[in-house]
């Protein structure tokens, strides 16, 4: 195998040391691409597969390093806590076959695995549809379900160890880029990260308007930098004392009434804040005197038969609605704050009417290039596709 892959690495590198990208036509380095990622998830999940045994050598005493992992950073080129997770990954698929066989397949890139095996390893029998989900959805669709697994620690005495442990490994640190700009990473608990999301939500949907007015083009996560920074200054705050105003935002918790009942989640059941992640049965408890609290019964209203005459969406139909649309419907999106009802199927200035059939839910940047841009959302749940304008295009090779 040693041979083999020394071959295929002195393969590759030639082909890559006199390779012009400009000497190839666009279409055609789209399929470079997609397959050099292919070849990048197998020698990763190589790696994965072979960093178990490697660590059980003497190799990394004998070249001078602390522990196989700072040996294992040393190799791959990575940081240490990069390194760690990757060794504690690598002797966790011992135990989930599935995830050992989509590895050597190249069906699963290192941040899907590593994602599989930490939450599969805390709940074996949540193997397969961690990996249904990693190989029909993003990245983002992936973790959320991987944090609702490993949340559900099957007692409420559980559920407040590990609520205790999120608090504890809070933080928010620092830093000056390459450039000077100040760079930020942190982690908050989910109803601390509720509340800091709830607070930015209007401030960021103000400046969208804004920008939109003024014929600015926002990037991603440009209008939520200026959202916090409103917020650090007061500057939101100025705003609606100056008669600016904001839309409220509230944050939604979805809990299964058996849970609620018994204190603590089990498998299958859900307690968490919309778009934030779990939380402990007894923390939504203890809001339920201090908040509003809407309950959604999916079997009481046949919302798919509500058809409304009118732009407002009926309660039943936008429960269903969010219930359904957890986050922006556009493949590879993911995002699952200030989102923005969408009429897909025709247009209401056309249709006229409100149904839950017609409608889907999309981030205020996908609803901008839809709106404005002539991009088109077709398809439906499952089926997703946001299929960019026909326009003509001559490719001269």
């Amino acid at each position: 195998m040693l041979d083999a892959l020394r071959k295929a690495h002195d393969l590759v590198a030639a082909q890559l040391k006199e390779a012009d990208p400009d000497a190839y036509r666009a279409v055609d380095a789209v399929a470079i691409v997609a397959q050099l990622a292919e070849l990048e998830r197998l020698a990763a999940g190589g790696r994965l597969l072979f960093a178990t045994r490697a660590a059980q050598s003497r190799r990394w005493r004998e070249e001078g390093h602390s522990s196989p992992a700072h040996w294992m950073a040393a190799t791959t080129g990575t940081g240490l806590a990069e390194a760690a997770a990757g060794l504690e990954t690598s002797a966790a698929l011992r135990h989930l076959p599935g995830t050992e066989e989509a590895l050597r397949r190249g069906a699963l890139s290192p941040a899907q695995v590593q994602l599989v095996t930490r939450a599969a390893s805390s709940a074996p029998g949540a193997e397969g549809g961690l990996l249904a989900a990693a190989a029909t959805g993003a990245l983002s669709d992936l973790r959320r379900q991987a944090a609702a697994v490993v949340a559900r620690a099957g007692t409420a005495e559980g559920e407040a160890r590990r609520a205790r442990a999120l608090h504890h490994q809070r933080f928010l640190r620092t830093w000056s880029g390459p450039e000077g700009a100040l760079q930020l990473r942190g982690q908050l608990t989910p109803e601390a990260g509720a509340t800091l999301l709830g607070a930015l939500a209007p401030l960021e949907r103000a400046r969208f308007a804004e920008a939109r007015r003024s014929g600015e083009r926002l990037g991603a996560g440009q209008g939520l930098a200026d959202a916090l920074l409103a917020l650090a200054t007061g500057a939101g705050e100025k705003k609606t004392r100056t008669g600016s105003k904001t839309t409220p935002s509230t944050a939604v918790v979805r809990v299964d009434a058996e849970a609620l009942r018994r204190g603590h989640a089990e498998a299958g059941e859900t307690c968490e804040i919309a778009g934030v992640g779990p939380v402990p049965v007894a923390r939504v408890r203890a809001l339920l005197p201090e908040a509003f609290v809407k309950i959604v019964f999916h079997e009481a209203c046949d919302v798919t038969s509500v058809v409304h005459v009118g732009r407002a969406v009926p309660a039943p139909v936008q429960s269903a609605l969010e219930e359904r649309d957890r986050a922006c419907v556009v493949p590879g999106c993911g995002r699952t704050l200030g989102l923005e009802n969408h009429h897909y199927q025709e247009d209401y200035a056309t249709s006229r009417v409100t149904s839950l059939d017609a409608l889907a839910r999309v981030c205020s940047f996908h609803h901008d290039r839809i709106t404005y841009d002539g991009f088109h959302l077709t398809g439906g749940p499952g089926r997703w596709e946001l299929r960019a304008p026909e326009v003509a295009v001559l490719d001269t090779g």
